[in-house]
This record gives structure tokens, C-alpha cells and sequence, in this order.
């Protein structure tokens, strides 16, 4: 008898910048990953050029999101720069999978 193969957590790759001047077509290519009925989801910056506020609102808006109907969320790819940047006003979680 074949095992079926553990379904994979939805992973989303954003890719360009993650800004005010790109957020809007971001979140449209968040809002699928935000329906996922799994029990993970993941999202890869590692081909982002630039994250403002903006685009560190949408991240945070998406672990809010998950973690409310009982999704756990982690960000892969991020810069090292991003990490320190933004753990300075509080969002550190983000980045590392822990909670604030």
C-alpha cells in the first residue's frame, strides 16, 4: 500500500519590492495564502529588493491573520538588515517564528 505524501505548507515568494508603491499587487498575491486551510504557512522574501513599512504592515497583517484562525506563519529570506531594522520597533517575530 503507497503512503500519501504529507501535504507541503503553502509557501508564497514575493518577488520585486515590498513597498508602498507595490503593496497593493503584493496583497493580491498574499490573498490566497491567507485562505489555506493547512496547518503552516510560509512566505520567502529572498527575492525582495526593498521592504518599507508597508510591505512589514502586510506581514504583519498576514501572521495576525493566520495565527487567528489557528495558523502558524514564518518568514524565510529575510534580510539581515530587515531583521535588525525592524526588531527595533518590535516586530522581531516576524522573523524568527517567535512570539512578541
Amino acid at each position: 500500500m503507497a503512503r500519501k505524501a504529507a501535504p507541503s505548507s503553502p509557501r508564497l515568494s514575493f518577488e520585486g519590492d515590498l513597498d508602498i508603491f507595490s503593496i497593493h499587487q503584493q496583497w493580491e498575491k498574499a490573498l490566497p495564502l491567507l485562505t489555506t486551510g493547512n496547518g503552516s504557512a510560509e512566505v520567502d522574501l529572498s527575492s525582495v529588493g526593498d521592504l518599507d513599512l508597508s510591505g512589514l504592515q502586510l506581514l504583519g497583517a498576514m501572521d495576525r491573520d493566520l495565527r487567528a484562525k489557528g495558523l502558524s506563519f514564518s518568514v524565510v529570506g529575510a534580510r539581515e538588515e530587515w531583521q535588525a531594522r525592524f526588531a527595533a520597533l518590535g516586530m522581531a517575530h516576524l522573523f524568527d517564528g517567535a512570539h512578541p
